[in-house]
């Protein structure tokens, strides 16, 4: 395992690894260190790929998708679309109680929890990729496509209005992520592919007046860091700021997750590295996307790669490893597992979404009170015959529960083949008439359990 040291005085974990963690290729639906209900899923998921997720009053689920928003106020149970939109990239709320969502070169604001919508048109061509509020509340949203953007907007009449603050991010304004510490102090990351140094790091005293960008080094590593490819974004609730990436040291490519306290952030000493993935080569590390810091102080995070090394990555409170996650998860459009976006009530339930995922998660890990608790296996599943011949019959028998069942057929790439609602205690399904594996899940309530069934 690895080993780390924590320093207390800046609330930053550096960890130096001392060992390999050999990593097996797992199936869709593999298991994992952890028990088989960590990610469950939401009664309904309707709507099309999923790019963003709020909660607002911690009543209202709100979920952006690539056609709109979605809204649940039965936590999950149903959906209703409140809002038709040509492209939604993320979904925000703001604490006097509006929403906005970001659209291409446009951002939807409502009053009315989603009952009716306005919209205000950016100076931009760019996707609105993340809405923030600051200590102060202003509104920040950042623009970008890969290495191209419009930069920065700001907004200080509850989004009626915005202005682009662009001073001092130079030639690229491919924005990647935006946070605010409890200062007020701006952080921005922006992408830079071809290594010229022109994106990385950037920080905002004055509301994104002025942008200073910030030297990145390491005291292991020679010279200062180029940041290309920036991936995580996060503040810590002890005011530390996370940034993970993919970049340049001298002239090797190194992917990195560093913290350093937001005190520090202005000067010119070194950040320390903390390891995510336990292998000797530490400036080799999975680069994680934005953390979630919950109430009981469990991290959540995610690492964007194949399906059999991207996943979500969970820290228990109070340890200090990392745990790789992948029980429950789907597959974005293009096969891939990518950024998860996290929304927390105050009973600690975690709602996810999977960035272009069709999914809906959700999960009691982190559940601070007795509200709401996870259902521990209620059902049993038994499959006759497996292996199952290429378009026979398979009989599934479920027991543990009088209610109905959802049961799902899914192929290892995460497209789902079939799915049914059974009432009764056994049912007939045909096999596929593709031979390979399969993964059959019956969900009840809160609990997923699956088996594999093999197709000759």
């Amino acid at each position: 395992m690895a080993s780390f040291q924590i320093d207390n005085s800046r609330n930053c974990i550096h960890m130096k690894a001392t060992k390999f963690l050999v990593l097996a290729p797992m199936l869709f639906w593999s298991v994992s260190s952890f028990p088989q209900q960590f990610w469950s899923l939401t009664n309904e998921f309707w709507g099309g790929p999923k790019t963003g997720i709020a909660l607002l009053n911690d009543s209202v689920l709100l979920v952006a998708t690539t056609t709109g928003v979605l809204k649940s106020t039965d936590e999950g149970k149903s959906f209703e679309q409140i809002l038709s939109a040509s492209a939604v990239h993320t979904v925000f709320t703001s604490s006097p109680g509006s929403i906005y969502a970001g659209g291409t070169g446009r951002i939807y604001y409502s009053d009315d929890i989603g009952t009716s919508w306005d919209s205000v048109v950016l100076n931009s061509t760019f996707p609105v990729k993340q809405i923030i509020q600051n200590k102060n509340g202003a509104l920040f949203a950042i623009t970008g496509d890969y290495n191209e953007g419009d930069g920065v907007y700001y907004s200080e009449d509850n989004g009626r209005t915005w202005e682009a603050r662009n001073n001092g991010l130079g030639i690229l304004k491919g924005c990647q992520r935006i946070a605010a510490d409890k200062k007020g102090r701006l952080y921005l990351t922006i992408l830079d592919e071809e290594s010229t140094g022109n994106g990385g790091l950037f920080v905002s005293e004055t509301d994104g007046l002025q942008w200073e960008k910030i030297s990145i080094k390491l005291d292991s590593l020679n010279g200062p860091l180029k940041i290309t490819n920036p991936t995580g974004l996060s503040i810590s609730p002890g005011d530390s700021i996370y940034v993970s990436f993919y970049g340049v040291a001298s002239n090797y490519m190194v992917q990195l997750n560093i913290c350093k306290n937001t005190d520090d952030v202005l000067l010119d000493n070194s950040w320390q590295a903390f390891q995510v993935h336990q292998s000797s080569k530490w400036w080799e590390d999975r680069p994680l996307n934005n953390i979630h810091f919950s109430q009981k102080g469990d991290w959540y995070s995610s690492y964007t790669e194949s399906a059999n090394r991207g996943a979500t990555y969970f820290m228990e409170s109070g340890e200090r490893d990392w745990q790789w996650i992948d029980y429950g998860l789907g597959l974005s459009e293009d096969g891939l597992r990518r950024t998860q976006h996290f929304a927390e009530k105050n009973s600690g339930r975690i709602y996810m979404v999977q960035y272009m995922d069709e999914r809906i998660y959700t999960t009691g890990k982190s559940l601070v009170t007795k509200a709401d608790p996870p259902v521990k296996n209620p059902v049993s599943i038994n499959v006759y015959s497996n292996p199952a011949k290429a378009g026979g019959k398979i009989i599934v028998q479920h027991q543990g529960t009088i209610d109905a069942v959802e049961m799902s057929l899914y192929d290892t790439t995460g497209r789902k083949i079939l799915s049914n609602l059974i009432v009764d205690y056994t049912y007939e399904i045909t096999a596929p008439l593709k031979k390979g594996m399969y993964i059959l899940a019956v969900q009840y309530q809160n609990t997923i359990v699956t088996e594999k069934i093999l197709v000759k």
